[in-house]
């Protein structure tokens, strides 16, 4: 167990002095060749080529083994605690790209602060402004209210994505959703940290603090990640957004738990030819989970709802693609209407 320490610290040096700045809060590698330190919370991109895939690859089997984990290709993910104090968290190829390793290292707090000191540490200007944030969450529903009726496409979903609002795309094969969902991904502001979860490498990610998870389908593929699982593992990788591929089978109730545990801004796509449509398949697909099974259809409606912040149906006729009759909660809200409603339109 020492001489896997050793080899760890060794393996270790290309950010040893990261770690240890008391100042780090984060540092994530994504990828061979480069890292990403959280100092002030903010991320800042540092190469590093000696970080090459067997360099990182060997941290996490002596990471795990120094907890006697098994970590490879049979299981890929693993999280532990190192000998520094540092948590630990690895996804290995084949839940992460060919040639790639996430390795995210968080700094606990090895200190406990006199309660005399939180002005100091942290930003108490807000804490008893409750109305204030639902002011907030008014206006800029007005905004986006505003561009809607004005029927001004190109600002309202721009706005939709910079106010972190979670999107539903639906429509057959072939009728433009991932295309759009890729389009808004470009909005995403590229300061922010971005894991996606995805059963086949289709989304495209244009920021630079970003990692891949995929997950197999009916564990047909060595490892046998669930979607489930890897939102698991997301929890721990400090992600500002999770973007989900497509719902279907056990990632309708990852996408649910995911939205609702404090990850908004998600985009994600569904069969379904409407909203309406669109809210069933969910609404089956989650109460089809062991999971949803346990909720009243009444409180699963209101969880879906208040999830979903819009629904953008597509269609494909005949070459001509279309966007069609988009369900906007904050528009839905000023009608008196709910999700339930829109379940029962179905």
């Amino acid at each position: 167990m020492m001489h896997a320490a050793a080899q760890l610290d060794f393996a270790l040096a290309p950010v040893a002095g990261a770690l240890a700045d008391p100042r780090t809060e984060e540092l994530c590698i994504n990828h061979p060749g480069e890292f990403w330190l959280r100092q002030g919370g903010r991320f800042e991109r540092h190469a590093a080529p000696e970080l090459d895939f067997d360099m990182l690859e060997g941290v996490a089997i002596l990471a795990g083994a120094l907890r006697n984990q098994n970590v490879g290709a049979e299981h890929p993910l693993c999280s532990t605690d190192l000998p520094t104090g540092h948590r630990l968290q690895v996804v290995l190829p084949p839940a992460v790209p060919p040639g790639t390793v996430s390795l995210t290292f968080r700094r606990p707090s090895d200190s406990v602060a006199a309660l005399s000191d939180l002005a100091g540490r942290y930003d108490t200007s807000r804490w008893n402004r409750w109305d204030k944030r639902r002011e907030q969450r008014q206006a800029d529903s007005a905004g986006l209210l505003e561009l809607f009726d004005a029927g001004d496409a190109v600002a309202f979903f721009g706005g939709l994505v910079r106010a972190r609002r979670n999107i539903l795309f639906c429509g057959a094969t072939g009728g433009g959703k991932t295309t759009l969902s890729k389009t808004l991904t470009s909005e995403i502001p590229r300061t922010e940290r971005i894991l996606t979860i995805e059963d086949a490498l289709e989304l495209v990610v244009p920021h630079g603090n970003s990692v891949r998870l995929l997950y197999s389908k009916g564990g047909l593929t060595m490892g046998g990640v669930t979607a489930d699982a890897l939102l698991q593992a997301t929890l721990r990788m400090r992600p500002d957004r999770v973007l989900l591929q497509e719902l279907r089978d056990d990632a309708a109730w990852v996408y649910l738990n995911e939205v609702m545990t404090g990850h908004p801004g998600s985009l994600t796509t569904i069969h379904g030819a409407d909203a309406p449509q669109a809210m069933r398949r969910l609404f089956n697909l989650v109460k089809g989970t062991p999971q949803g099974a346990t909720y009243g259809d009444d409180t699963l409606a209101a969880m879906i709802g208040s999830a979903v912040d819009a629904i953008v149906p597509l269609h494909n006729d005949a070459g001509t693609y279309s966007i069609r009759e988009v369900w906007f909660a904050d528009d839905a809200a000023r009608r008196g209407e709910v999700a339930a409603d829109l379940l029962r339109a179905a």
